[in-house]
């Protein structure tokens, strides 16, 4: 575990665990503090933050996964959106976990994601659906620091279409034209995924539409591949990479 802080009351928490490191991010304000998904769950991350602010703490998740979701049993105030509530409930399901993690933990409280605004005070972060890596992923815009939280929606490796709750490469162009208007009309300087370290500019999305361009006009096509999980097709543009299922 480890923590970092990125800007005034912001911090970056890092877990390790089945699926390599991930990233949780917590902001706070005058009034609230919201956290940005809870990892794998192997660390006490309701002590944790307890250290870091004494506000009332709200978890929204990017997404169902296991290695963003596993960890909100230790929270009351928890949202996602709808469309990823299968994912969460394969996710968090007993026999699953027992996949990954030889001690399991119960299922959170979740409940429906119904705003795209949250304000913590003196500080109000907006929320855009980013369907593609799953169709129910969103994406945290934070004026304050200037940063987007991406979630799984952009990553500096490999971003998965290849699983079954994923998208098809034309709704994830969409959702990454969304956040770019978003990103833009807010000033956004740096861009931080749930499992990078360094951020990432806005090129890298740019470099992601102009991929999915070049997928929809047939102009490249990927290299099988077989990830596990992930199967489909893996195609390549300057800092983008891609794994979508077969067209």
């Amino acid at each position: 575990m480890a923590i970092r802080k990125l800007f005034k009351n912001t911090y970056r928490i890092s877990e390790w665990g089945p699926f390599g490191p991930v990233k949780m991010y917590l902001l706070i304000g005058s009034e609230k503090a919201l956290l940005i998904d809870c990892g794998y769950g192997k660390i006490d991350l309701k002590k944790i933050i307890g250290k870091l602010t004494d506000k009332p703490v709200t978890l929204l998740l990017t997404h169902g996964h296991i290695d963003h979701a596993r960890g909100c049993i230790a929270f009351d105030d928890i949202y996602l959106d709808q469309d990823d509530f299968d994912v969460y409930r394969k996710h968090s399901d007993i026999e699953f976990q027992k996949e990954y993690f030889r001690k399991t933990v119960e299922r959170g409280k979740i409940k429906k994601l119904t705003f795209d605004t949250f304000d913590l005070g003196d500080r109000k972060v907006s929320i855009v659906k980013t369907a593609g890596h799953t169709k129910g992923s969103i994406c945290v815009i934070d004026p304050y620091s200037r940063i987007a939280f991406l979630g799984d929606t952009i990553n500096p490796y490999d971003v998965w279409l290849g699983l079954e709750e994923s998208t098809s490469v034309e709704e994830f162009q969409k959702s990454l034209k969304r956040l770019l208007h978003e990103i833009n009309n807010n000033r956004i300087d740096h861009l931080y995924s749930g499992h990078n370290t360094l951020p990432m500019k806005q090129k890298k999305i740019l470099d992601f539409i102009c991929l999915c361009d070049k997928i929809i006009n047939n102009e490249v096509k990927g290299k099988k591949t077989d990830k596990g999980i992930c199967k489909g097709y893996k195609a390549k543009y300057k800092s983008a990479a891609l794994i979508y299922k077969e067209r």
